[in-house]
């Protein structure tokens, strides 16, 4: 008799069934479509940031406009003076590499800021050998753009 009462007995109908399965796919869905908005929203983001970063770069125009070299009253007291030409539409950090070991500013993190559309004398001080008969003078920016310029000793 306890074998047909249970036999005649549903656990759940099919009703509330296929709404607990609707409500799970639907939230599993509602989950999936937010993680991948949220990725997307993320990648659209970088991928903006990037391509202003490399029209800026693309935008630097840069030129070492003019070198010379002034000995002062002591023989320690000696200047190269770099004159870097921005004529960009975007404003540049330099620094200046005269030789590999030979880099101005010498602080890693402190870099030379010329604006648009100006030029920047900048004085290094520099002792000449007197062997040497011409400097090759590079300029870089943060951007990693990068000009030279040839120095004769006089």
């Amino acid at each position: 008799m306890k074998i047909e009462r249970f036999k005649k007995k549903k656990a759940i109908s099919p009703v509330i069934s296929a709404l607990i399965l609707s409500a799970v796919v639907l939230t599993v869905g509602g989950a999936m479509w937010s993680f991948s908005q949220g990725a997307m929203t993320i990648t659209a983001e970088d991928y903006a940031e990037s391509v202003i970063n490399m029209t800026d770069t693309i935008s630097e125009r840069f030129i070492i406009e003019h070198v010379y070299y002034e000995e002062l009253t002591e023989p320690a007291d000696t200047m190269l003076h770099v004159f870097v030409y921005n004529y960009g539409t975007v404003d540049i950090e330099v620094k200046v590499e005269i030789k590999e070991d030979a880099i101005y500013p010498i602080e890693e993190k402190v870099w030379i800021k010329i604006p648009s559309k100006e030029m920047m004398p900048i004085p290094i001080p520099f002792t000449l050998d007197p062997e040497e008969k011409e400097l090759n003078i590079r300029a870089y920016t943060r951007r990693e753009n990068s000009v030279y310029y040839r120095y004769l000793v006089p």
